[in-house]
């Protein structure tokens, strides 16, 4: 775990947090993790209002979730798009691996607002055959004023090249 805390470390000061508690990793398992998927997550870090007239700019915590009771997530790429496409940010170097009903969260700051309308993350990810799926989401909340505003926005399972 000390390998990865020192990459985020080392990271740009635009560079968005990595949370994870050092007790909710493990080492790699001993055998293949044999399933192996990817999850696309909207995380819009700019809605347009008012039919294009106010831009509202959201704060963003990416989740994701080791719904196995049992087996060990393997987290191998998170990447952060823009609305059009474009690669943002990638976070890992190596692959984090999330102990049974472990989770960790990417943040992104709501003066952030690189990925506009229609940014979104993926993950990629690997479990062993018959483990439950990861649960993947993103919650994003914008304060201006005395109003606040909330989205929850669940991540799909998307192909990815076995």
């Amino acid at each position: 775990m000390s390998a990865f805390v020192t990459e985020c470390a080392a990271r740009s000061p635009s560079a968005q947090p990595v949370i994870v508690s050092p007790d909710a990793t493990t080492s790699a398992p001993a055998e293949k993790l044999g399933l192996r998927g990817r999850t696309l997550i909207p995380l819009h870090s700019t809605l347009i209002g008012q039919g294009g007239v106010t831009r509202l700019n959201f704060s963003g915590a990416l989740s994701i979730h080791n719904a196995s009771a049992t087996n060990i997530l393997a987290i191998e790429k998170i990447e952060y798009r823009s609305g059009s496409g474009q690669l943002i940010e990638s976070y890992l170097n190596e692959p984090i691996y999330l102990k049974p009903y472990a989770s960790l969260q990417v943040i992104i700051a709501q003066d952030d607002v690189r990925g506009g309308t229609g940014a979104s993350f993926t993950v990629d990810w690997s479990m062993s055959e018959g483990s439950d799926e990861p649960l993947i989401e993103a919650v994003m909340t914008s304060y201006t004023g005395p109003h606040s505003y909330a989205i929850l926005s669940p991540g799909r399972r998307v192909s990815r090249a076995q």
